[in-house]
């Protein structure tokens, strides 16, 4: 691990310097996050997530589980207690 030393400017700004851009890949319009951990913060690259092909096999399972109920995303804990409830009824 480096340390470098960046100046703030009037608006809070700092420049990354090259050597650490060119090491971690980064480039204008990328992200970053920023931890802060009592008087040290953290950044770190947000890697992009790249989209799913059609080609995926995950394809194949979307609707796979469908209940035919309609309120799964409201009542999703109330679900999952009943069938708790009938498995211990077993």
């Amino acid at each position: 691990m480096s340390t470098q030393l960046v100046r703030l400017t009037s608006k809070g700004q700092m420049t990354i310097p090259q050597s650490v851009r060119e090491t971690l890949g980064l480039k204008a319009g990328d992200y970053l996050t920023i931890l802060v951990d009592e008087d040290e913060i953290r950044l770190k690259k947000v890697q992009p997530v790249k989209p799913l092909s059609q080609e995926d096999p995950i394809w194949k399972l979307v609707g796979a589980g469908n209940s035919g109920l309609k309120d799964v995303a409201a009542k999703h804990d109330h679900y999952l207690a009943n069938g708790e409830i009938e498995r211990w009824k077993k």
